[in-house]
């Protein structure tokens, strides 16, 4: 064998040992990318909402509030009607007013029993800044009231003052979501009480009749109200400043020996458009209530819809 080919033979085989003896390198495996977020259907908005129960001191705070809140875009008639039944309601522009952001800041988050984000205010737990889908038209039931054995109600109807009791009587918003054509929801809301027992009723229906098990419903009308809001602002809920009527009985919890101030607010967080096809110069801020929103949690003080 010449030398040119032992030393053909000697190269073969000192590449085959090397080859042999390599380690196996692995590449890192890339995640998968991520699918784009689904985006809000044309007949869906979702909602942002939270409830405050003020303190004595937050409660003086809060008095300034009313300065920054549009209570014109109620009508005017609609708006007297609230107050006579001890209803304040207004809109919130794109910034929310420091004061609330105060109450709100530095609240600690835990789960609560039904899974639900809670935060304690001196003791008292109140459920946290929630995100909830809203079908078009779909009725959503907020309880703004617990469970009461004895509810005592005045109400004011065309002038003239009436009152009742309910027992074992729940008070809560119905609460029913528009998306309009512009990216703006129109908000509707009617307070209604719940009492009772139970019991099985026949309810006519689309060309048959259906059995349902509920507790008798006192519609409040006098209060039921709308308004269309821009994503980003906020619709706030509370009583007057001299509480009366029903809403003394909506906007007043009593804790630790004395009553507090309820504060609702609903935020529209995004529609259909979520500024998809607006230019830079017309995207106004669309901000959460605060840095401890939850996505996809409901509150406990939410009732399942019974209907629509």
């Amino acid at each position: 064998m010449d030398a040119r080919r032992i030393a053909a033979v000697l190269l073969v085989a000192t590449l085959v040992v090397v080859s042999g003896c390599a380690t196996w390198q692995t590449t890192e495996e890339a995640s998968p990318p991520e699918l784009p977020k689904r985006p809000i259907s044309e007949d869906t908005v979702m909602l942002e909402m939270a409830r405050l129960s003020l303190t004595s001191a937050e409660e003086l705070a809060f008095q300034n509030v009313w300065q920054e809140v549009d209570e014109q875009s109620i009508p005017l008639d609609k708006r007297r009607e609230l107050a006579t039944n001890g209803f304040r309601v207004g809109i919130i522009d794109f910034h929310m007013p420091v004061q609330i952001r105060d109450m709100m800041k530095g609240r600690q988050g835990s789960k609560g029993l039904n899974g639900e984000e809670m935060v304690q205010v001196d003791g008292e737990e109140r459920a946290a800044i929630n995100h909830r889908q809203f079908a078009r038209g779909k009725r959503s039931e907020y309880v703004m009231v617990p469970l009461q054995p004895e509810v005592s109600l005045l109400e004011k109807i065309d002038g003239v003052i009436r009152g009742g009791t309910y027992e074992d009587a729940e008070c809560k918003f119905v609460m029913k979501a528009f998306p309009q054509n512009d990216g703006r929801v129109k908000i509707a809301i009617t307070p209604e009480i719940h009492y009772g027992q139970a019991r099985q009723r026949i309810e006519p229906g689309e060309g048959m009749f259906r059995i349902e098990t509920r507790r008798e419903i006192r519609v409040l009308d006098q209060v039921g109200f709308s308004a269309t809001l821009e994503p980003g602002q906020t619709l706030l809920i509370s009583g007057t400043d001299e509480p009366r009527g029903i809403g003394q009985v909506y906007f007043q919890r009593e804790s630790g020996g004395s009553l507090r101030r309820q504060v609702l607010l609903i935020r529209v967080a995004g529609t259909q458009f979520d500024d998809l096809f607006q230019t830079p110069s017309h995207v106004k801020e669309n901000l959460p209530l605060n840095d401890d929103s939850t996505d996809g949690l409901l509150p406990s003080h939410f009732d399942e819809p019974t209907g629509d």
